[in-house]
């Protein structure tokens, strides 16, 4: 029996619950524009965001009510910008740990932080930095998870799925499921300054479709590709044509 309750029984002091937004991110950074200071691992969560962000100026979609949509915020300690990417790998580690331990199907990462179940997305997650000097001050993770949605946009329904789809008798509340997220991510932040190295080769290891050959649209045509890695800077390894090329997000696009 599925139970899709949102807040009952639960008034965590830093996660802020809204009926709609626009964007919990957008919100988050007027947030932290206006109070100082804002309570650490503040969570802003919208039981319907009317106008979600993804990556690439894409648009997140999200059906009302049915669905976790929500900004995290942290704020690293003396965090160089030439280490952001790191924050790509604490979040979508996070999301990935959370979800592993109630679905038995197989999970990923595909780079840079979406994550998949099998061979469809059930997340995704965009993370916007604010920059002092050359530290990265403070860090909006933006995740949006489809759990309760039973249909999607015809242009994206053979790519997308949710949790509710993929789970039989799926059974849990979204306020549970973001107090994990949310203390995961606490703990990954910590755990970071001593193990960046650690952290990047467990993505690496969680990486979706890894040495193996499939189908990319490269410097505008078909291409066969092996994915090898992500590096420590949030490029992509990737052998095309028995060549290694090293791209950024708009360096490729994954075909099915």
């Amino acid at each position: 029996m599925q139970n899709n309750t949102f807040f009952e029984d639960s008034s965590p002091s830093n996660i802020i619950v809204f009926e709609e937004l626009a964007s919990t991110n957008d919100y988050l950074k007027e947030l932290l524009s206006k109070v100082k200071p804002l309570e650490p691992n503040t969570v802003i969560m919208a039981k319907n965001q009317t106008a979600g962000k993804g990556q690439r100026g894409n648009v997140w979609k999200s059906e009302p009510y049915t669905n976790l949509t929500a900004s995290f915020l942290l704020s690293p300690e003396k965090l160089d910008i030439s280490n952001q990417f790191s924050l790509t790998v604490i979040a979508s580690l996070a999301v990935y740990d959370i979800l592993k331990t109630f679905c038995g199907k197989n999970i990923f990462i595909k780079w840079p932080n979406d994550i998949m179940i099998e061979n469809k997305k059930v997340a995704g997650i965009l993370i916007e930095n604010k920059i002092s000097g050359n530290f990265i001050k403070h860090s909006i993770i933006g995740i949006g998870l489809n759990i309760f949605q039973k249909q999607f946009p015809a242009d994206i329904s053979s790519k997308t799925t949710s949790l509710l789809l993929e789970i039989e008798n799926l059974n849990l509340e979204i306020i549970d499921l973001v107090k994990k997220i949310q203390k995961k991510l606490e703990e990954y932040s910590v755990f970071y300054k001593e193990n960046s190295d650690l952290l990047l080769a467990r993505y690496n290891r969680k990486l979706f479709r890894k040495d193996k050959v499939h189908s990319y649209i490269f410097e505008g045509n078909t291409a066969e590709g092996m994915i090898l890695r992500v590096e420590k800077d949030g490029l992509l390894q990737i052998e095309i044509n028995k060549k290694l090329h090293k791209i950024n997000l708009k360096g490729i696009t994954y075909l099915v």
